[in-house]
């Protein structure tokens, strides 16, 4: 596979109808037309945002496919990390069946603090059943919510048994330090940052991109960042661009950050309404209106940002 995988990468929301909770195909092609008009570079199809966790394999399978059918010519990575290896294995052999261009996964997460010889046998299992040659793979680095870190000893392990498989890495700690030690100790892994706040520094110290919630939305702003940080513009422009990328994600850290993604791009993008699943709740009434508020004084200032920072980078 030769698509370069580099940029803004969209981890799409999975959109419920609000009538029957089952997955609305349909809309999701208008999420990805809408993404793809904001100048978004890439889609994940079934990662946190994506409410994986919540989903069938089946309902993961047909959730890529609607990606895939619809990704016009963007590229494509599939979440199939799973708790249940077999179920990985499912996932990522139709993942690359399917024609996408490499899986996120998500370390195995119900048994918590795991030694590193059994998530690196878990995942050289998964290589070796399901990815094809030339398969890229990127690890899914989240362990506030898995309990399972990627360190030093595991990554090292993984480069040296696949190294031509392991791609990359989605880092969402959040923690610059870390950041900065994967990018510099492992520079054979495509860094993708995971938190919007620290997209731009991430890219201009060589990171490939970003899969942050707030390209759901906001992919233009994600984007202003990533090119003030990568194009040689002037160090104010970056911090002018990552500090209105810094608002963006400031106002959704509000709510719960699922169904404030779905209410926003119903004011925003025009899409449907639409639901989470539970264990995943709505946003109540007053959050409703008051996110509504903040987007309506807010939504100019940020559509302006990529214009005004291309002057200020000149």
């Amino acid at each position: 596979m030769t698509t370069n995988l580099r940029g803004v990468f969209a981890p799409i929301v999975t959109p419920f109808r609000p009538a029957d909770g089952e997955v609305d195909t349909p809309w999701i092609a208008e999420h990805i037309a809408y993404l793809k008009a904001q100048g978004c570079d890439g889609l994940v199809a079934c990662g946190t945002n994506g409410e994986a966790a919540s989903l069938s394999v089946a309902e993961r399978k047909a959730v890529l496919e609607t990606a895939l059918k619809h990704a016009g010519g963007m590229p494509v990575l599939a979440g199939t990390g799973a708790a249940a290896l077999p179920d990985a294995i499912a996932l990522t052999r139709h993942a690359f069946a399917a024609g996408a261009d490499g899986v996120l996964v998500v370390p195995p997460f119900f048994f918590k603090r795991p030694a590193d010889a059994g998530i690196a046998a878990w995942f050289q299992r998964l290589c070796d059943a399901a990815v094809p040659p030339g398969g890229r793979v990127l690890l899914y680095h989240i362990p506030q919510a898995t309990a399972v870190p990627f360190g030093d000893e595991l990554l090292n392990a993984l480069l040296s048994s696949h190294g031509s498989t392991i791609y990359g890495i989605k880092d969402s700690t959040g923690d610059p330090e870390q950041g900065r030690h994967i990018r510099s100790t492992f520079p054979a892994l495509a860094y993708f940052c995971g938190n919007d706040h620290l997209v731009g520094p991430a890219c201009a110290d060589g990171g490939a991109g970003s899969i942050s919630a707030a390209a759901n939305v906001f992919p233009d702003v994600v984007k202003t960042a990533q090119v003030a940080a990568r194009e040689g513009g002037t160090a104010t422009a970056l911090a002018a661009a990552q500090a209105t990328l810094d608002d963006v994600r400031s106002a959704f850290e509000r709510y719960p950050l699922q169904p404030a993604t779905k209410a926003a791009l119903s004011d925003v993008a025009g899409l449907p309404q639409t639901a989470v699943r539970p264990p995943q709740v709505e946003l109540s009434a007053a959050q409703r209106a008051e996110l509504r508020a903040i987007l309506a004084e807010k939504l100019l200032q940020w559509r302006m940002t990529r214009t005004n920072q291309t002057h200020m980078s000149k």
